[in-house]
């Protein structure tokens, strides 16, 4: 496939209208208000949006949190096909490809409950329908009992050839997390790939997507690392998504260090040392914070078995949010304002989700605000 160069009509337009939307997402003024109201007074406020006007539709199925976090599910749902449906030839195509992840999310969600026997109710609260596998389908997947006869009914879905192998040892111990893994690993293939065919600001959206790599084998690398059991590196291989920009040989070598000294002479060679080092700056305030200081701060963490601090995590979510909106303004007749959009309206609603059950568990304003992505 040819990601036609020329600018059309129909591209200009379709871009035009995800900058408006962007323009119309919540701002950091109109969060504090939400985070100063009662549960009831958040549902009459987002009841006024246009945005989420699924939320009187719900209110006789659902009260308090619950209805806020099945309201802005749906309208994450809806705000995913209205775009599919905006995006035209080209820009629909590497938009589709772009929102695989969230099948990806639905169906290891479904698995997960469906072997641990989570309520179904409490699986379809976790959905979002906003890619290929539409609520019909996983609706039928939600009514099945056994995990190999979800696998099998996945059949024509595209990403199927990562799951064939697991038919008949889906549920055992470990397989989720490997299933997962060649997941994301065959979704980020198919869309760097996909990029890699040419269109206005393709180029930067692989560098993004190679920083986004970056991002996610170093968690994956933390996380294996804190893990209550020690793993060999043919895990850490198996864990470790190709395409970034950061060598996976450096990954390996990272993960069997045990000296600061060594630690941080290699963690200073990966690109993610600066990106964590503008996060904290900016977190904390500290413009003198180097990247030396902050492979200072992971040797800490790492050297204890410890995940980073949560704040840092989402520190590092709006650096990347940061860079997309810069792109997507570089290349404003692209499929970078698209994609800009939409990852602006994933956190949205995960701001809100967030406010809904900390207010929920009458967590303090100031402790919520630390889960809030802008």
């Amino acid at each position: 496939m040819a990601l036609c160069g020329v600018i059309s009509p129909s591209c200009i337009y379709a871009c035009t209208r995800f900058r408006v939307r962007r323009t119309k997402l919540l701002s950091r003024e109109a969060y504090l208000r939400i985070m100063r109201m009662s549960i009831p007074e958040v549902v009459t406020h987002l009841g006024r949006q246009e945005d989420y006007q699924e939320i009187m539709d719900l209110a006789g199925d659902f009260s308090g949190a619950q209805l806020i976090e099945e309201a802005v599910n749906r309208s994450l749902a809806r705000s995913f096909r209205s775009a599919m449906a905006i995006a035209p030839g080209d820009l629909h195509t590497l938009t589709g490809e772009y929102l695989a992840r969230w099948d990806i999310a639905n169906v290891m969600a479904i698995l997960r409950g469906t072997v641990h026997d989570v309520p179904r109710r409490q699986i379809r609260d976790l959905l979002i329908p906003a890619g290929e596998l539409d609520s019909a389908l996983l609706d039928r997947l939600l009514d099945l009992t056994g995990c190999g006869d979800v696998l099998e009914s996945l059949q024509d879905w595209r990403l199927y050839p990562a799951l064939a192998e697991y038919y008949r040892i889906c549920g055992e111990k470990g397989v989720f997390a490997r299933i997962e893994d060649e997941l994301y690993q065959q979704y980020y293939a198919g869309l760097l790939g996909l990029a890699a065919s040419g269109c206005s600001g393709c180029q930067e959206l692989i560098a993004y997507l190679r920083f986004e790599i970056d991002i996610t084998n170093m968690k994956n690398l933390l996380r294996l690392h804190c893990a209550k059991e020690a793993c060999d590196i043919t895990v850490v291989d198996r864990t470790m998504i190709p395409g970034g920009n950061i060598p996976l040989a450096l990954f390996r070598r990272l993960y069997g260090i045990g000296t600061e000294e060594e630690f941080i002479s290699v963690f200073l060679q990966m690109a993610i040392a600066p990106v964590l080092a503008r996060a904290v700056r900016e977190l904390r305030q500290d413009p003198n914070f180097s990247s030396t200081d902050a492979a200072e701060l992971v040797w800490r963490r790492w050297h204890q078995h410890l995940r980073p601090v949560h704040e840092l995590e989402m520190a590092i979510t709006r650096v990347r949010l940061q860079q997309m909106d810069s792109l997507s303004r570089r290349h404003p007749f692209s499929v970078l304002p698209v994609l800009a959009y939409l990852e602006r309206k994933r956190y949205e609603v995960a701001n809100l989700r967030a406010i809904a059950r900390g207010k929920a568990f009458g967590l303090p304003a100031d402790r919520i605000w630390q889960y809030i992505v802008m």
